[in-house]
């Protein structure tokens, strides 16, 4: 029997961080009972002692354990299990731990991760939010449903079952635009009355970089009580439907959290326009810098009040570019060398045009600056962009195996909510000899 120095010895060889270690063990006694709704945790201090790390370690956990809403805090009282994390008329479903993204709930663990027995072979009809055709421009949500659609095809496939694919958005009905138009498509509700005439058992619509939410299209055509239906989304949408979707709020505490990691102290999100899941992304870098025990200020968005307006893909980089100018003049971004900022761009697409416009100033990204996109698109690779990237494969799997648990007549519960991931590149190196990510 190894002693318990041994144990920590072994543990600190662990390619996990401890953070990471402290935050999964915290929530394996939650989700086992050791832990129950209400119950306090002991102090940071004794914590610390307890798992043989550092004081910052244990409170960097447990701010994560917060912001994700496993544990609440109370500044008098302490630090206890969030007596709110159930949702009573919407289960929340706990996902497999995939290595491209991570748990928010944690009610409802998985029985198993194999597939489920079932007596007949599966047949799933899909249906896309997205047009899936390969472009040459860059498109992230053609991109995304693709890989959505042939992770959630692979597990309906291993389980024997068969995939139906309808497609919204033939060439005759004419021009698409890039996932966030669908004048020119044939309605949701068409197309799941063709999918149902083949005689599928189950529905996933594929909702990824989708401008609306169509679930009230969707609940209008299909008896879900009869035709288990699931949304994958990259927004949270309205109740009753199932739907599997990851969390933009996180995703803003994670981009800002790497920065600070990094050794970043002062942030711009640069915000040139409005879209409902970019107020969700800068609450969640201001959960981040409030959890560091940085001023407020110290996060500034520019412009401070979004510009009312659509969001036009194909103008993306002319518009971050004039954002980016002006925020380096009026923030002063590259006034003090010796404390470079961290910038947080919207998305991938809105980065390379802060790159280009630092760029002209003869700033270098990891160097002079730090930045950060989202999407982890086609792109952001070749160009050193540290990104968050969205589980999208994750999701579609989690849809499959959600809809088989349903068509085998468990009631599995009807959200799932996945994190996205940070993929570190050049673009936050800080090259200057400051900290390092741990």
């Amino acid at each position: 029997m190894p002693s318990d120095t041994t144990h920590k010895r072994t543990r600190s060889l662990s390619p996990i961080p401890a953070y990471q270690r402290i935050e999964e063990d915290i929530q394996r006694k939650v989700q086992d009972g050791r832990l129950p709704a209400g119950a306090m945790l002991a102090s940071r201090h004794n914590l610390a002692k307890e798992y043989g790390v550092a004081l910052s370690t244990v409170q960097q956990a447990i701010a994560n354990l917060i912001a994700d809403g496993t544990l609440e805090t109370s500044a008098r009282r302490g630090t206890f299990v969030a007596r709110n994390r159930r949702v009573p008329d919407e289960a929340v479903v706990s996902p497999v731990r995939y290595p491209t993204g991570a748990l928010r709930g944690q009610d409802i663990p998985h029985s198993s991760t194999v597939l489920p027995d079932l007596k007949t072979a599966p047949t799933l009809g899909i249906v896309s939010t997205a047009r899936i055709r390969e472009e040459t421009e860059p498109d992230v949500g053609s991109l995304w449903a693709r890989l959505a659609i042939r992770s959630l095809e692979q597990v309906i496939s291993q389980a024997g079952g068969a995939n139906y694919y309808f497609d919204r958005f033939p060439e005759r009905l004419g021009p698409y635009d890039r996932g966030f138009d669908d004048a020119n498509a044939i309605s949701m509700s068409e197309a799941i009355d063709s999918l149902r005439a083949e005689g599928v058992q189950a529905l996933a619509v594929i909702g990824l970089c989708d401008s609306r939410d169509m679930s009230d299209e969707i609940l209008a055509c299909v008896d879900i009580e009869r035709v288990p239906t699931v949304y994958v989304s990259w927004h949270q949408i309205r109740p009753p439907l199932a739907q599997v979707y990851y969390d933009n709020r996180y995703s803003g505490y994670q981009a800002a959290q790497h920065l600070l990691r990094r050794g970043y102290q002062r942030f711009l999100f640069l915000a040139p326009f409005l879209e409902t899941w970019l107020p969700e992304r800068i609450e969640g870098a201001r959960d981040a810098v409030r959890h560091a025990r940085l001023p407020r200020e110290n996060l500034q968005v520019y412009p401070a009040e979004p510009p009312q307006g659509v969001y036009y893909p194909e103008r993306v980089f002319e518009a971050a570019y004039q954002a980016a100018q002006r925020a380096f003049a009026e923030c002063e971004i590259f006034a003090d060398p010796d404390r470079p900022w961290g910038v947080i761009a919207p998305n991938d697409a809105m980065a390379y045009g802060v790159m280009e416009a630092a760029a002209d100033q003869g700033k270098t990204p990891g160097s002079d600056y730090g930045l950060v996109g989202f999407d982890d698109d086609a792109r952001s690779c070749t160009v050193g962009l540290t990104t968050v990237r969205p589980p999208v494969e994750a999701m579609g799997e989690e849809a499959a195996r959600l809809l088989l648990r349903t068509l085998q007549g468990e009631n599995s519960g009807l959200r799932v909510c996945l994190r996205s991931q940070v993929i570190p590149r050049a673009s936050t190196s800080l090259r200057r000899g400051s900290s390092s990510d741990s």
